[in-house]
């Protein structure tokens, strides 16, 4: 009520640089889809249908990605999520209510992603079988298939364990005075 502020200043869930180099690039990778997918075809592909394919991928990847964020509390809370999770504590002054649901959310997630890795390894395989009996150009698509399913696997051995152990450990007693 006189106008003093408060010490804690919270940065909401205000985009900074990273969050929207992360947005662009989704949007690169869309754009670079639709391109891909016209270069590669066997006959001739529409440029119009290209630049469709292209524009709308890169709208809908940056969107999905927004709205992932969105629905785990803002890209702040996720990266303080992670962050917690990859250093294997929680700070104290977060209580139990707070990290718990964040961090199985997060568990949940990988669990997603686990499945999405095996799913990519599968299209990589295919991908190479076509390739054994098809064009070189087969390759191609069979190695960004493997390189997104080892990121993708990477990715989910690192969260798991440490998620795991993080939700083993037992509640903490809050003291009250």
């Amino acid at each position: 009520m006189t106008g003093e502020r408060s010490a804690t200043v919270t940065t909401g869930d205000r985009l900074y640089a990273a969050g929207w180099a992360q947005l662009a690039f989704g949007a690169a990778v869309g754009l670079a889809i639709g391109v891909g997918a016209g270069l590669t075809a066997d006959r001739p592909f529409a440029w119009v249908t290209v630049v469709v394919i292209g524009v709308a991928l890169a709208v809908v990847i940056p969107v999905a990605v927004l709205r992932a964020w969105w629905a785990r509390g803002g890209r702040t809370t996720l990266l303080e999520t992670r962050a917690w999770v990859r250093s294997g504590r929680v700070p104290d002054e977060v209580p139990d209510t707070v990290w718990r649901p964040r961090v199985r959310q997060l568990l949940g997630d990988s669990s997603r992603q686990l499945f999405g890795a095996w799913a990519a390894a599968v299209v990589a395989c295919l991908w190479a079988a076509l390739a054994i009996s098809g064009e070189t150009r087969d390759w191609a698509f069979a190695a960004v298939w493997a390189v997104l399913a080892g990121f993708q696997f990477v990715q989910v051995r690192r969260v798991r364990p440490a998620a795991r152990r993080l939700l083993d450990a037992p509640a903490r007693v809050v003291a009250s005075v």
